[in-house]
């Protein structure tokens, strides 16, 4: 298990698109104004990543849609950043999610259809995202859901 902790620090610029080389990492988080710009599209090589956590940084531009590859994902948590919406549909991807939260974004309203098969979420935290539909009509199956 590989895991990188960058959080509650007072690291500055941005984040160095060579972190993508560790390719086994599983633990990725970061914040308290870490970083700027936006993540580095290598990121998306982290194919392995069980949890990413950026809150509080100065992260910009779209989220990113490589995160929606990320298969293996069980926590993602993008909160109190500056990140432009919408929320892209190849979070669809994401059905190993327990844990996702996401808030604060700009620009772009959001459907709710990308958590349409995220049935083991227990978390589902959307805050600030604009939202633009309904709860889906499945959200009966979310038998784990314990926060919404």
């Amino acid at each position: 298990m590989v895991d990188r902790n960058l959080g509650q620090n007072y690291l500055t610029g941005n984040l160095c698109s060579s972190i993508s080389n560790l390719s086994h990492m599983q633990y990725l988080s970061f914040g308290i104004h870490a970083l700027s710009r936006t993540l580095p599209k290598e990121l998306g090589n982290l194919t392995d990543l069980i949890s990413l956590w950026a809150f509080d940084t100065k992260l910009t531009g779209r989220i990113p849609n490589f995160i929606g590859n990320w298969s293996k994902l069980t926590t993602l948590r993008l909160e109190g950043n500056s990140f432009k919406g919408p929320i892209s549909l190849m979070f669809a991807n994401l059905t190993s999610l327990i844990d996702l939260r996401i808030s604060d974004l700009t620009n772009g309203s959001s459907s709710l259809e990308f958590i349409k098969d995220m049935t083991s979420l227990s978390i589902l935290v959307l805050r600030n995202t604009s939202i633009s539909n309904s709860i889906p009509s499945n959200i009966g199956e979310y038998l784990k859901l314990s926060q919404l």
